[in-house]
């Protein structure tokens, strides 16, 4: 005889079945119709507490509710991204922690989920025992965090964490990952939990920075509304993410294909993570977190003070530009006339309020510039072809042009989410181009081969008419912004 299903076993079932959003009143609808009976008062007002406590649902009205997997199929086609540190490379493991976010919910197990290489090879999992401080930075967002966890009382410095990890040697290596690379992870089954890994390279990494940038702008426009809305500032994190995602115009949506859960959280200014007494993380308006039942946990970092090469300096302080770009921008200067090195250098570093996190970070810059500079004075001294001068200058233009656009909507307070989508893609193609183009003519001593130049010289044909349209555009009528 087959067992009769019970009320509450229903209820959980037209949950996870559910695809569309829905009111409780629909909802008190189909629980009867499957129940085929009427449902008691008592039962109803019970319903709306599982509805309002639910993993698999986002409350976004008083009674409206949308399943999660709505938001995750709208969202499927955006990959997530993240850089690799040196650590994990050293250890050739991958830690996944909060960077599945906002694919991973709640109830999902990191070590029930399958992760695939590039070949759709599973990667093995295993468990590994850490140092707290080692691993902890990995699910600093993640409302679950690990529980394996081992107090050294004597030396607590020397506490231990036991987490899943991913053994990535073959990866890294047929990756060919270096640090400040990353990984793309692509969500192929959200029911079993089953994500695809593929390298990322620090050169798209740097190509993508204007739509990424432009998504975390749109993101943040979308929660300020919200900052009243007291459902969304007592969800956790994954919903409060999934919420935002499902809110944004779908035409942004078709532009942006990658996102970091780090990235965005770090780009805030008017929000902060902070972790609740009860367990979990949340994103809460600044002016709310000093009080409430919260401990104060402000994770955001614009500037993080990085010390290195010129490269992870620029990206620390969010130029927009690389070390390259930079190289070639200094050839072209300091071998013409036409640019002072002085104003260059203020329109390149300028309008960033204090520019770098603290006095070291500041040393370390001054003391790279300078061995950039003598090098380039050196290298000066040899004569380079005037095709190959005339070609770089034409391309640095750009550049510099592009950055004056930038320094300009600065001033205007306009940001990049307020620009129609054909003028920000307008925007990015053009500094891809410059990225492309000033990479190849930073290196003096091996200049292009004749196919670029050919091909570079039939570009700017067009580039060179497309920066003058967005000029006219930007200069000229940046009021119907």
């Amino acid at each position: 005889m087959k067992k009769k299903i019970t009320l509450n076993k229903l209820t959980e079932e037209i949950i996870r079945e559910s695809k569309d959003p829905f009111t409780v009143n629909d909802f008190a609808k189909s629980l009867e119709n499957r129940w085929q009976k009427q449902i008691s008062e008592s039962y109803l007002k019970k319903v709306k507490r599982i509805l309002l406590n639910h993993h698999c649902l986002i409350g976004v009205k008083e009674d409206d509710f949308i399943p999660c997997r709505t938001v995750i199929e709208k969202i499927k086609h955006v990959s997530l991204f993240f850089q690799l540190g040196t650590w994990e490379l050293k250890q050739e493991i991958l830690i996944p922690g909060h960077r599945l976010m906002p694919f991973l919910l709640s109830d999902q197990k990191e070590q029930d989920l399958i992760f695939l290489d590039p070949d759709k090879n599973e990667i093995k999992k295993m468990k590994q025992t850490f140092f707290i401080q080692d691993v902890a930075s990995f699910y600093q967002y993640c409302g679950n965090f690990p529980e394996e966890i081992k107090i050294n009382e004597k030396v607590p410095g020397k506490s231990c964490m036991t987490v899943t990890v991913l053994d990535m040697n073959d990866c890294y290596t047929n990756f060919k990952s270096k640090p400040g690379d990353g990984l793309l992870i692509d969500l192929l089954d959200y029911e079993k939990g089953i994500y695809q890994l593929r390298p990322y390279s620090s050169k798209q990494l740097r190509s993508d920075r204007l739509r990424r940038r432009a998504l975390n702008l749109a993101l943040a426009t979308q929660m300020y509304p919200l900052s009243q809305d007291k459902k969304f500032c007592a969800e956790g994190l994954e919903k409060q993410l999934l919420r935002v995602l499902f809110a944004l115009d779908q035409k942004i949506l078709k532009d942006i294909n990658v996102f970091s859960v780090t990235e965005f959280l770090e780009s805030l200014q008017e929000w902060t993570v902070v972790g609740c007494e009860a367990g979990g993380v949340q994103m809460v308006p600044v002016w709310k977190s000093e009080s409430g039942p919260f401990a104060r946990s402000n994770l955001r970092r614009p500037i993080k003070g990085k010390l290195g090469t010129l490269n992870e300096i620029f990206q620390d302080l969010e130029l927009s530009f690389d070390a390259l770009e930079f190289k070639s921008i200094l050839y072209t200067v300091m071998s013409s006339d036409k640019y002072k090195l002085e104003t260059v250098f203020f329109l390149l570093f300028g309008g960033q309020g204090e520019l770098f996190k603290d006095k070291k970070q500041h040393e370390i810059f001054y003391g790279n510039l300078r061995e950039l500079l003598f090098k380039i004075c050196e290298e000066l001294k040899t004569k380079e072809s005037v095709l190959i001068g005339g070609l770089r200058e034409q391309c640095v233009d750009i550049k510099i042009s592009l950055i004056g656009i930038v320094r300009f909507l600065e001033d205007q307070e306009v940001g990049l989410k307020d620009l129609p989508a054909e003028i920000l893609n307008q925007i990015i193609e053009l500094d891809q181009f410059c990225n492309s183009a000033l990479s190849r003519f930073a290196i003096r001593d091996k200049p292009p081969d004749l196919i670029f130049i050919r091909d570079l010289r039939v570009t700017l044909k067009i580039t060179v008419p497309q920066l003058a349209m967005l000029e006219e555009e930007i200069y000229s009528h940046i009021a119907i912004y």
